[in-house]
């Protein structure tokens, strides 16, 4: 293990480490993209680009941060790129007027964080365009649901010390370890019966229909929105 420093908090930093990473490493076979943050809606809390932070962090983040690698890993195949998202993006929306939370969130006061559901929404949208555009490239992409995992995801969330009485029965009886958790994900990045079938949603390493349908036109509209967010479209016109 090579540890580096990379924070999805910032777009500078991404391309930083983007850098390094292509300096130092002449072939790249798996990219997972499996950091992630559940910041409540209430907080405010942005990006230092001032991007809403859970679609900022969970989305943008990986999203540049793919786009910088993607030459690297069509050089290195067969490689795979892994997207950690959740079944709660069933629970979220994308409102291209309101990406940043500007006119507040649906369902604010509600037990899960909206913001956060919309990232992992964006997540599967993400996965869906990214796809086709690297279908016959010998890259596969997928994502996939981790289950219900203890780590240090919500630690931003106002958690009360009763909270922990009442949550200790659902952590004992449904919440995975990290190594349970991490499962769907090495399978996603080293089966080999996967290879070519790029664009699947994975969960307990098995593919997964997910009950929501995906518009392939919004899936599209948020890849080239998500390029003027980051910058990517600034990087073509300077190569031009």
């Amino acid at each position: 293990m090579i540890p580096m420093l990379l924070d999805l908090e910032s777009l500078e930093s991404v391309r930083r480490f983007a850098k390094e990473v292509l300096r130092d490493f002449p072939n790249i076979n798996v990219l997972i993209n499996n950091a992630g943050v559940s910041v409540p809606v209430c907080q405010h809390r942005k990006t230092k680009d001032g991007y809403e932070i859970n679609f900022g962090v969970n989305h943008l983040g990986h999203f540049l941060l793919t786009n910088l690698l993607l030459p690297r890993l069509k050089d290195s195949t067969s490689s795979r790129i892994v997207i950690v998202s959740s079944m709660l993006h069933e629970r979220g929306t994308i409102d291209f007027d309101n990406l940043n939370g500007e006119k507040g969130f649906a369902g604010a006061g509600r037990r899960m964080n909206p913001a956060y559901c919309n990232s992992k929404l964006a997540n599967m949208l993400f996965n869906i365009e990214l796809s086709k555009r690297i279908e016959g490239t010998g890259v596969d992409s997928f994502a996939l649901c981790p289950g219900f995992v203890y780590k240090n995801l919500f630690r931003y969330s106002n958690v009360k010390w009763y909270h922990y009485i009442l949550f200790l029965p659902v952590a004992l009886f449904f919440m995975r370890t990290p190594s349970q958790g991490a499962q769907t994900t090495l399978y996603c990045a080293t089966s080999e019966e996967l290879e070519g079938k790029s664009g699947l949603f994975f969960r307990n390493c098995n593919f997964y229909g997910p009950k929501m349908e995906f518009d392939p036109a919004v899936a599209k509209k948020l890849w080239e929105v998500s390029e003027n967010m980051v910058g990517l479209n600034n990087d073509k016109s300077e190569t031009m």
